[in-house]
């Protein structure tokens, strides 16, 4: 248990897209199928393994403005909680 610790890396945290700041960048690491949006997302092609930065946050955060395979998507904040990401 005391090995893990110390391997623990700050730089890479797993959240939200949601969690996310304008202008900062993740790594999507997996889809929350159980999301009532999951399969939306996946549609939308929120993908593990793609990256994925903020451009904008509407007032009150939602709708996000999230930059993925050269394309801007406006995604609500409530479908973005099914997306977790690693910094």
């Amino acid at each position: 248990m005391l090995f893990n610790l110390f391997r623990f890396n700050p730089n890479k945290i797993l959240m939200t897209i949601a969690d996310l700041d304008s202008g900062q960048r993740a790594t999507i690491k997996r889809i929350d199928l159980s999301h009532p949006s999951s399969f939306r997302v996946i549609e939308y092609g929120f993908t593990p393994g793609q990256e994925v930065e903020i451009i904008n946050k509407s007032i009150f955060n939602d709708p996000l403005a999230v930059s993925l395979r050269g394309a801007l998507i406006a995604i609500r904040r409530n479908d973005a909680k099914c997306i977790e990401v690693m910094l």
